[in-house]
């Protein structure tokens, strides 16, 4: 750690110097500004787009998946304009692979959310047990 800060000192001191002999003679001056010309200017990057929707302004598809056949589900879905659909998708985290992220069709998306909401809901539905085989 030592060691940089002394070359940092160092090189400090070698621009002032650069600086000084580049006022006092023009050529010099002129020879150093062709050189640093070479130095690559550095580019904004771009700022991103935020797409998107909020969480407040998504349908609350939990609510609507319990209250709605599944055939009735994804006819609403179809419904839905495509952000509203991949705001859906990423609220939810359905699309982990990010497979359907590019997909344009709103009906593929609706089918795909329709079987992200089942597999959700079933979840854990194997251990349940409708006639037990020992009874307490």
């Amino acid at each position: 750690m030592r060691e940089e800060k002394v070359l940092i000192r160092i090189f400090r001191k070698i621009a002032d110097l650069i600086g000084e002999e580049a006022g006092r003679n023009p050529e010099f001056a002129a020879r150093l500004d062709s050189i640093l010309l070479e130095i690559p200017a550095r580019k904004k990057p771009a700022a991103k787009k935020v797409t998107g929707m909020a969480s407040s302004d998504l349908p609350d598809v939990f609510l609507q998946w319990k209250s709605r056949e599944p055939n009735d589900f994804v006819l609403w879905l179809r419904d839905q304009p495509l952000p509203v659909l991949r705001g859906l998708i990423k609220l939810h985290d359905l699309d982990a692979s990010k497979r359907a992220s590019k997909w344009k069709d709103t009906e593929k998306l609706a089918h795909f959310i329709a079987e992200q909401m089942r597999s959700r809901t079933s979840r854990g539905s194997a251990f349940l047990v409708t006639n037990p085989p020992f009874s307490s």
